[in-house]
């Protein structure tokens, strides 16, 4: 059964902007990633906050994806952004 991984960044406010013409550009490659059936992004320039909705084949192939970001290096520049730790969130697909 698929998987729903909503992921909430909580920006420093001056990176806000920058985050999300990043992730922009930066999830097109996500969506052609092996097991991504989809990612949706939203953002709330009130809270500097932006939400992914990202739906996978199975958890293993997310947890893939990530650490092929991390071993780019592209994590630690997200992670200079925040505010906040990433939260991650795994759900089952109910509607797959």
């Amino acid at each position: 059964m698929s998987v729903v991984v909503m992921l909430t960044l909580k920006t420093k406010p001056e990176a806000f902007e920058g985050l999300k013409e990043g992730l922009s550009a930066s999830l097109v490659d996500t969506c052609k990633y092996e097991g991504c059936l989809g990612v949706y992004a939203a953002a709330c320039p009130d809270t500097h906050t932006i939400t992914l909705y990202e739906r996978w084949e199975k958890p293993e192939d997310q947890q893939a994806y990530i650490a092929w970001r991390t071993e780019r290096g592209e994590m630690n520049a997200t992670g200079e952004a925040l505010r906040e730790p990433p939260i991650f969130q795994t759900l089952q697909d109910v509607f797959a």
